[in-house]
């Protein structure tokens, strides 16, 4: 069932398979230990404590147009409920590393990652279900191409200088009504 903790799951999951990618690169050290504190779910900043070495940060959510005019869905006897509520997850991905060789490795590493591994099935290990047969069973990482103008609108808001980064957007993930 896809309840209201299904962003911040998606969020954690998400940041474990960063994690896990980064940690098992051959030929790499990125000089992770513990993914709660080395990749953080804030902002990125030039001002963060703990020195995390990524942001993985969800600065946007839509509503998944396509998806949108389902019928209500039997539940019991006589009632009907609100078909899931679907969404669009937009998650933006920086490196926070001085040196700038080691954020791109790093970005490089993380796009290989979702490109060969694009679906989330399942939420710490447990599969995803189908919500009252609203919900599909898989959620989708695609990457997001932002323009120039999309990008500095998303830096003049972190009120931060720009850093190189990459967006992707988790699709579809259901909010149970």
């Amino acid at each position: 069932m896809s309840h209201y903790a299904i962003i911040q799951d998606t969020s954690l999951e998400l940041r474990r398979r960063i994690y896990t990618s980064l940690t098992s690169a051959p030929d790499a050290d990125f000089g992770l230990s513990n993914a709660e504190s080395d990749i953080t779910l804030s902002p990125p900043s030039d001002h963060m404590t703990g020195k995390p070495h990524l942001s993985l940060y969800l600065y946007r959510i839509d509503q998944d147009g396509h998806l949108r005019n389902q019928p209500r869905l039997p539940d019991g006897q006589n009632g009907q409920r609100f078909p899931p509520l679907p969404v669009r997850l937009c998650y933006l991905i920086t490196p926070l590393e001085k040196e700038e060789k080691q954020n791109q490795l790093m970005l490089g590493r993380i796009i290989q990652h979702f490109h060969d591994q694009p679906v989330l099935d399942s939420l710490y290990g447990t599969p995803l279900d189908n919500s009252y047969g609203g919900n599909s069973p898989e959620m989708r990482i695609g990457f997001e191409a932002l323009s120039m103008e999309e990008l500095s609108q998303i830096w003049l808001t972190l009120k931060t200088d720009y850093r190189l980064s990459v967006a992707y957007a988790v699709q579809v993930v259901a909010i149970d009504s």
